[in-house]
């Protein structure tokens, strides 16, 4: 086999293991990893290795996020000559995560034991992911474990090791595979790893188990899906036409519910600012007597011409004369502001409100017995946000968001199994609304319901939950994250020790000629 088809293997497995609309097959997203091995174990030199795992890793984020050209070539008044190289520059650089594992990993085969170079595999996984959350702003976006999300049995371990850990689990089992000739533990390893997956899935799953978690009460919470444009949404003519329209489509199911969920800036327009719309949506929550959480931009004012805006989730109460708020805290890059803005010649990809600052406050909207956990559009990827919002007492968690700049393609998907994850590592409900689809109501084992088509309108009522309890990933985070980290470290200088006093000898040479073989002409 040429490394050229282990390349390709990465590349389809990606495409088709992460949520498409065209194909979608959650098991294929192990190849990926298993054919990273592959490179890491066949090259003749780590570099090698890292230059064709770069390669492999590039192809495969290009081919599971080519939406990213799609806000920028719709909505960014870039042409799509411009918008098309985004993903690809993107792509580049998430790959150089993947070169760094397969450039490792190579070296870890020239001097680990079989059943070592699996552990080290995992763990060198989840630091990568790790990593990838918190380097240069964060982008978790192609984290393993989320392919598998559509299946919730599978995604249980998530409650003990996080979706990071679960993900070097899976890694480890591959590893597994393309070593078990040289090991009979190796092979022990493999089974029982699957094992304990499916039997935790099936124990967590049937009956219903929340080990730890209390269920303190019920609510039923209604979202609604409006359908704006986004090319008018931001027009002053359509202003008062989307505004109306979530009013009329709240009608439909206030009776029914403990309070409404907008979408992220469903107002596009400073819902803070004395006008006409405000007073009417303050008038609708008080009739109604229905709490309102809407998104909307929000500003501070500091003098005349000088203010700081934010993306804004207000929760407007019939029995309070004020409105409470939480501003975003993770803001998207090149979408909401810009980074290193004093040096870097570029505006905003696309359209909005404005640059936008962070928020700093991450604590539980309040209202009733609900405390509700926000998170923003794409905060719902980033496990310690969510871990964040449970620790300051929230009994649900709320991801408003607008994935209207992705149209119909695999982004409102995959961003629905990313959120799912969180759940599942924290042990609440979560209500999602959004503007264009996927809403739903996701419970505490990862199960959805209530779901929205794209691009439909949309009143839902969902019954969740309110929970209090810790998960054990919860309640030992610091443990449980920062484990692998200092495991894959002290696996690290371990390696280069033993490469030095071996000066470039291989201690397990047949691994690597095994697989020599079968990958190179």
């Amino acid at each position: 086999m040429h490394p050229a088809v282990a390349i390709i293997i990465a590349m389809l497995s990606a495409g088709i293991g992460y949520a498409n609309p065209l194909l979608h097959l959650p098991t294929a997203i192990l190849g990926f990893p298993l054919a990273l091995g592959l490179i890491a174990f066949s090259s003749p030199s780590p570099r090698k290795a890292m230059k064709t795992g770069w390669i492999a890793g590039s192809l495969a984020a290009i081919t599971s996020m080519y939406w990213i050209a799609y806000p920028v070539g719709v909505y960014g008044g870039l042409s799509w000559a411009l918008a098309i190289p985004c993903p690809v520059l993107i792509g580049m650089f998430v790959g150089a995560y993947y070169a760094f594992y397969t450039y490792m990993l190579s070296h870890a085969v020239r001097v680990l034991s079989p059943f070592a170079l699996c552990l080290f595999s995992g763990l060198l996984w989840t630091s990568m992911e790790t990593a990838q959350g918190a380097m240069f702003t964060g982008f978790p976006w192609m984290t393993l474990s989320s392919a598998l999300a559509f299946r919730p049995e599978w995604i249980q371990s998530a409650a003990f090791i996080g979706a990071y850990g679960l993900s070097g689990l899976l890694v480890s089992v591959t590893a597994a595979i393309l070593v078990c000739r040289k090991s009979h533990l190796v092979k022990i390893w493999a089974i029982a790893v699957v094992a304990f997956i499916i039997i935790l899935g099936g124990v967590r799953t049937s009956p219903q188990q929340f080990t730890n978690i209390k269920k303190t009460g019920e609510a039923s919470i209604g979202f609604v899906q409006g359908n704006i444009n986004q090319a008018q949404k931001w027009n002053d003519e359509y202003k008062n036409t989307t505004f109306k329209k979530y009013l009329d489509l709240s009608r439909q199911i206030t009776d029914q519910s403990d309070i409404v969920v907008w979408p992220e800036t469903a107002m596009p327009f400073y819902l803070q600012d004395h006008g006409i719309m405000r007073t009417e949506l303050i008038n609708f929550a008080t009739e109604t007597k229905t709490p309102i959480l809407t998104g909307a931009p929000g500003y501070v004012l500091h003098s005349k011409g000088d203010f700081s805006l934010y993306n804004r989730a207000y929760l407007i109460s019939p029995d309070k004369k004020y409105m409470d708020w939480y501003d975003k805290s993770h803001l998207v890059p090149f979408g909401e502001y810009i980074p290193f803005k004093s040096i870097l010649p570029l505006g905003k990809l696309v359209q909005g409100a404005g640059d936008f600052l962070p928020g700093t406050d991450a604590a539980p909207l309040q209202s009733g017995d609900l405390a509700m956990g926000m998170l923003i559009c794409y905060e719902g990827i980033f496990p310690e946000l969510a871990q964040e919002r449970v620790e300051k007492g929230a009994n649900i968690l709320i991801n408003i968001s607008n994935d209207a700049w992705y149209g119909k393609t695999s982004a409102p998907l995959q961003h629905l199994n990313l959120v799912t994850m969180r759940t599942v590592e924290q042990g609440r409900y979560m209500i999602r609304g959004t503007n264009t689809g996927i809403s739903a109501c996701i419970d505490p084992l990862g199960r959805v319901t209530k779901t929205t088509g794209l691009f439909v309108d949309a009143a839902v009522v969902a019954k969740a939950a309110l929970l209090s309890g810790e998960t054990f990933y919860h309640a030992n985070y610091k443990t449980v994250t920062r484990t692998p980290l200092i495991l894959t470290l002290l696996f690290t200088v371990w390696i280069i020790i033993n490469r030095r006093i071996n000066s470039g000898g291989n201690k397990y040479k047949g691994i690597i000629t095994e697989h020599a073989s079968t990958l190179r002409p």
